[in-house]
């Protein structure tokens, strides 16, 4: 965006940058380790709670059993929404990250002092991109795609991923880019050395993005995309 101010008669053009917040990891190991385990405990009290209760207040030809399971529902549903903004309080995100037009900024306070990655647009920035499918229902839904990108910049590097469906993925404009990633088995089994190399590299930077990768949303990743096919060459 363009702001033009004038001083004793004279147009200085000036340009102000737009930043993107970049939510990270919204649901990290913790969270999504404890908030089934909170959730279905929250049921079953809820549920031998009531069947006592009730068994004392209502006529014996009515089953409490029938009372309790849609009330088993909602506390299912709406325990398990209070209890996730509890845990994000409890214990918030320790990453974050800002897009701009000028560079993309990972802050990391889990380290003291926090620690600061910073990929500047107008230097070169070197991109790999793969994908893999979900092959374990979970979280995220059996047969969907995985995207990772490594953003490589002098020292300062950064993995962020995200999760959609295969329909949505192949409708990005950048699909092509996104290397399909192997299993050890088949690369061994590839005649090709050179996709042999390409495979163990990409092999180790699946490693890491298990081990330390920034997981943002669909759209924080579109967003991304958007800002390489504006400013990095070789993505395009």
């Amino acid at each position: 965006m363009g702001l033009t101010v004038c001083l004793k008669g004279c147009c200085v053009a000036s340009h102000t940058t737009a930043e993107r917040a970049i939510k990270i990891d919204t649901e990290h190991i913790l969270i999504r380790v404890l908030l089934p385990v909170l959730t279905i405990g929250a049921v079953i009290g809820t549920h031998v709670g009531g069947l006592s209760l009730l068994s004392r207040l209502l006529p014996e030809n009515i089953d409490p059993v029938c009372v309790l399971l849609p009330l088993d529902g909602l506390v299912f549903i709406g325990g398990g929404l209070l209890i996730e903004r509890a845990l994000k309080r409890i214990w918030p995100v320790h990453r974050s990250a800002k897009l701009s037009d000028r560079a993309l900024v990972l802050t990391d306070r889990r380290k003291q002092p926090p620690r600061v990655t910073r990929i500047e647009w107008a230097q070169r920035v070197n991109v790999r991109a793969w994908r893999f499918t979900v092959k374990r229902p979970g979280r995220i839904p059996r047969g969907w795609y995985c995207l990772a990108l490594h953003l490589l910049q002098d020292e300062n590097e950064a993995i962020f991923y995200t999760f959609m469906s295969r329909k949505e993925a192949e409708k990005l404009a950048d699909y092509e880019h996104f290397v399909r990633l192997r299993s050890r088995k088949e690369t061994l089994s590839n005649p090709d050395l050179e996709a042999v190399a390409e495979q163990r590299r990409l092999l180790k930077l699946e490693d890491a993005r298990w081990e330390d990768g920034a997981e943002v949303s669909r759209e924080d990743f579109g967003a991304i995309l958007a800002m390489l096919r504006q400013h990095v060459e070789m993505w395009n």
